[in-house]
């Protein structure tokens, strides 16, 4: 089914809909969609660094059991 085709589906679905609790749901979910969050101009700035860091492959990644390594090896120094 393509995404027009969900969108009238749905709509035809919550015209009947009676379930309060689901309403309830649905209303916090179409909120949680529309609300936004500014970010400081520092804060773009260092999400972009970052994007284009990531993007030209500069970045260095971890698996979580190298991180605890290094953490407990740092805890471990600080004793």
């Amino acid at each position: 089914m393509d995404v027009p085709s969900i969108k009238i589906d749905l709509i035809h679905w919550l015209t009947e809909l009676q379930d309060k609790s689901v309403i309830k749901q649905l209303q916090g979910l179409k909120e949680q969609q529309e609300s936004t969050f500014d970010l400081s101009e520092e804060q773009v700035e260092e999400l972009d660094s970052r994007l284009e860091k990531y993007k030209n492959g500069e970045m260095k990644f971890s698996s979580w059991d190298k991180v605890k390594e290094r953490v407990r090896s740092r805890a471990e120094d600080a004793l």
